[in-house]
């Protein structure tokens, strides 16, 4: 998410997470105000010459360029297609190039990484991959993000809720099972244990013993859970647009409620995924859904094992019973929401304030779908900011 146009290297490594994880060659196409952009084969070679110089020199996974919109492109594709118009704008720059590609990769700007990457090792977990920003200290920020989404995504939570004053630390993490080297793991059972596991690991990894835990949309249960286990090593916890299961007499959305189905479906086997693919990766899906945010969001959908582990992980989240742990939360907590909202209902919201025994502050926002909470947002940050510090 940025504000500047960015280099051909910045953009193919925010995007590597699905990049490297779709099971084919994902081609990438002039989109949007630019589908009508002609070029030549030879304009085309050039392109992917400039691409697989990109990929030999920074170690990336690169797409395929097409000098117009190929028959039937993938959800996955378009998705690509229309972000890397937005990021970097035309591809004729690229395209009229002169000398040498590999000079031409060596001199773009480096790579949009997130920062603080460390490996987290830790007994009874599978190693995993966690980021953070900001000054060290017991005290920290923890974002719990919703399921397969790439912490690319989040970089600008780390930069901006770490910096200026009451800057503090903030830490966030890849589940091992979707991300890293997720391909050398056996296939997870989908043991919601597993999430407060990682949980508890990071916060020793980190030596945390004030966190304010942000669960966001889908990360929400674990940070429910994680607030209740772990007790005083929770300070606060932030919940937006919560997505929790409080059982049949709390209000969920049909989104939920089909999509709860759909990953029961997928998390069956490989071959019940496989069919299942198939309704994500057409195009059609995209619809509504924020250009900038998708090639993070169908990250899950690039591989049929994947997107079989993504089921069983994401399914054993929304089926969490968050009742027992909701009650026994005793710190200050934050749940933020909207009226609009069509993907989780805000009465799971509102009836999660009315459970917990520690003081709750309920944000309902007249507008808003779920996906808007995913954007960089001044306002959500100063939110964060003013109740996380409110009780110091």
């Amino acid at each position: 998410m940025t504000t500047k146009t960015l280099s051909v290297v910045e953009v193919l490594e925010l995007c590597q997470p699905l990049l490297a994880a779709s099971s084919k060659t994902l081609r990438v196409f002039p989109a949007g105000e630019r589908a009508s952009e002609e070029y030549s084969a030879a304009e085309a070679a050039r392109c992917n010459e400039v691409l697989a110089a990109v990929g030999d020199a920074y170690g990336l996974v690169v797409p395929w360029f097409e000098a117009a919109a190929p028959q039937q492109p993938s959800a996955l594709e378009v998705a690509l297609s229309t972000y890397v118009d937005l990021e970097l704008g035309s591809w004729r720059p690229v395209a009229e190039s002169s000398g040498q590609p590999e000079d031409l990769a060596a001199g773009l700007s480096g790579l949009a990484a997130v920062p603080g990457r460390r490996l987290v090792e830790a007994p009874g977990v599978p190693s995993f991959e966690a980021f953070s920003a900001g000054p060290a200290g017991e005290e920290a920020i923890v974002l719990i993000l919703p399921s397969g989404v790439p912490a690319s995504l989040f970089r600008p939570w780390l930069e901006e809720l770490s910096s200026g004053p009451g800057g503090r630390l903030v830490v966030t993490y890849e589940n091992p099972y979707l991300f890293g080297g997720w391909r050398g793991l056996d296939t997870p059972v989908g043991d919601f244990a597993e999430e407060t596991a990682l949980m508890g690991a990071l916060l020793t990894e980190y030596g945390i013993t004030r966190a304010h835990l942000v669960g966001i949309c889908g990360g929400a249960p674990v940070g429910v859970a994680a607030a209740a286990e772990f007790g005083e090593r929770v300070e606060t916890l932030t919940v937006l647009h919560p997505d929790l299961n409080f059982g049949a007499g709390v209000m969920r959305t049909p989104f939920q409620k089909q999509f709860q189905s759909v990953l029961a479906t997928a998390a069956a086997g490989v071959e019940k995924a496989r069919s299942t693919l198939s309704l994500f990766l057409d195009p059609n899906m995209l619809f509504g859904v924020e250009p900038r945010l998708a090639p993070f969001i169908l990250y899950p959908y690039g591989d049929v094992e994947l997107f079989h582990r993504y089921a069983k992980q994401n399914y054993a989240l929304m089926a969490y019973d968050a009742n027992e742990a909701a009650r026994a939360i005793t710190q200050r907590v934050l749940i933020a929401t909207s009226s609009t909202d069509r993907m989780t209902h805000p009465d799971t919201a509102r009836h999660f304030g009315d459970l917990v025994r520690g003081e709750a502050r309920v944000e309902e926002r007249e507008s808003g779908t779920h996906h808007d909470i995913l954007i960089p947002d001044p306002e959500v940050y100063t939110m964060l900011r003013e109740f996380i510090g409110g009780g110091a």
